[in-house]
């Protein structure tokens, strides 16, 4: 169920760019969270490499990847954040689809980013987004997810209070999961995963298996 202020968030750009501005504080600034994402990945890609930033939303986060050089795809279920994101990023190529089924071909893409989004779906749901990353990558490719994690006991409060207000009880359900572990069953490997703010936000890395694998079929 949505909260009040999150839907406010969503109709009004300036109040969404206000929280994610004061989101990104605890990792030294907005610029900064919004490249978390290239900065784990840049020293394993070639430049120019296809990169897909799945569940785009505006473009923000795919900015940097466009800035560095990478062919950048930006996947997002809203028809109005992609006319937003292709207005702000010219060069971003933008597909209307839902990010546990994506109308993408498989193994196309060198990386896939998946930036404080998984939070929004449920258990069943973010296993087809992983799966879908999973068939969506190169033989060898490689993933970046950056969300939510349990913060220490400096940020749990705050934390709590901001899932209550701006998010869904699907966020809470995701702080409980072992998203690393779930990323190895799925055939993953190389999983790295760092903790920022205090342990509030989490970031995970991971590498698709290589040529000998036979992609994830997607689901109809």
């Amino acid at each position: 169920m949505s909260s009040p202020l999150r839907s406010f968030a969503y109709r009004h750009r300036w109040f969404y760019n206000a929280i994610t501005a004061l989101s990104g504080l605890s990792v030294g600034g907005v610029e900064r969270l919004r490249r978390l994402g290239l900065n784990s990945l840049r020293s394993k890609l070639p430049q120019g490499a296809k990169v897909l930033d799945l569940c785009c939303g505006a473009g923000e986060a795919a900015a940097a990847w466009i800035d560095a050089g990478y062919e950048v795809t930006g996947l997002d279920m809203s028809p109005k954040a992609l006319e937003l994101a292709a207005k702000q990023q010219p060069q971003l190529h933008t597909v209307e689809g839902m990010a546990e089924n994506p109308p993408l071909e498989a193994q196309q893409f060198a990386a896939i980013q998946l930036s404080l989004a998984l939070h929004e779906f449920n258990a069943k749901e973010r296993q087809l987004v992983l799966e879908a990353c999973l068939r969506l990558l190169q033989p060898a490719g490689w993933l970046v997810l950056i969300d939510l994690h349990p913060a220490g006991p400096w940020l749990k409060l705050p934390q709590d209070l901001f899932c209550a207000l701006f998010e869904t009880e699907t966020a809470t359900e995701m702080l409980q999961a072992d998203l690393p572990k779930q990323l190895q069953e799925l055939g993953f490997g190389s999983i790295k995963q760092e903790l920022f703010a205090a342990g509030a936000l989490q970031r995970i890395t991971a590498q698709s298996p290589n040529k000998n694998f036979a992609p994830i079929p997607p689901k109809n």
